[in-house]
């Protein structure tokens, strides 16, 4: 780690009372810093203030919390910034009742190395095995519970592809083992409905607002077969053309295309906000 706090505290522990360790209950958030700045920043604290209310966590955003994140990431010229807000530290049982105040934790690390890679040249991709269970009161968030995705990561890294398809328990294409994905299909872009497991991701959603005719589906392994193109994406690696699906060649220069489309949109929200 490259920096960590802990209530704005540098603090690299937390009470082994903390509600996350015990059952996973809290909720986080990871960024990307270019050039000193948290790109997406309110996007991804109001990402965790609603993660927070959702699950009830008593988290308060305070202006000290946001100048931490600020200040700290003018030191980065290239960094992943990660934010995790747990429900506190209590007694054993799932009650939290008694519980002390959220606790904030702030750490920044190196950028995956492979990243630059992966965005210029593109991915290979293969179906996983794990399934992700069907959890709809869940749905969308990006909270502390991730065994399954310890587990994808497992058969990952036993795997020669750099990625993994993800289903849930009904077969449905869900996302990768960290990233959500599209694919092209006749020039019209699809994506998962994910309404029984996944992530909405920050990224998914900037996309889904900038092209406005993609398609959200229930598609399995097997309806891809014909597919021409496919991406996926967070917000740390930004889009990332797949190369290769099961063995067989995709287009990278339409993903490739795709993403200078969306980054010309970007920058245009941003020079609005100047204006």
């Amino acid at each position: 780690m490259l920096y960590y706090s802990v209530n704005g505290q540098p603090k690299s522990s937390i009470d082994i009372s903390d509600r996350s360790i015990a059952y996973g209950d809290g909720i986080f958030t990871t960024a990307k810093i270019v050039d000193g700045q948290v790109q997406f920043l309110s996007a991804h604290l109001n990402r965790l203030a609603e993660g927070c209310h959702y699950l009830k966590i008593n988290f308060i955003q305070s202006q000290a919390f946001v100048d931490e994140i600020v200040n700290v990431a003018k030191g980065f010229t290239t960094a992943v910034l990660k934010i995790i807000v747990t429900a506190g530290s209590g007694g054993r049982g799932y009650s939290r009742q008694g519980v002390s105040g959220a606790q904030i934790i702030v750490s920044i690390h190196d950028m995956p190395t492979h990243y630059q890679a992966w965005s210029e040249q593109g991915i290979s991709l293969v179906n996983g095995h794990i399934q992700l269970g069907l959890n709809p009161l869940l749905k969308g968030l990006k909270h502390l519970n991730r065994l399954e995705q310890v587990l994808i990561r497992d058969e990952l890294d036993n795997s020669p592809a750099d990625d993994l398809l993800v289903c849930d328990l009904n077969g449905f294409v869900v996302e990768t083992s960290c990233a959500n994905i599209f694919w092209l299909r006749d020039e019209q872009v699809f994506t998962p409905v994910l309404d029984d497991a996944g992530v909405r991701g920050l990224y998914r959603q900037n996309i889904l607002s900038f092209d406005t005719s993609i398609e959200q589906v229930k598609e399995k392994m097997s309806d891809l077969a014909d597919i021409s193109a496919m991406f996926i994406c967070n917000s740390v690696m930004g889009i990332v053309p797949v190369k290769e699906f099961n063995n067989n060649q995709l287009d990278t220069d339409s993903v490739i295309h795709y993403r200078h489309q969306y980054f010309n949109y970007i920058l245009d929200k941003e020079c609005e906000k100047d204006r």
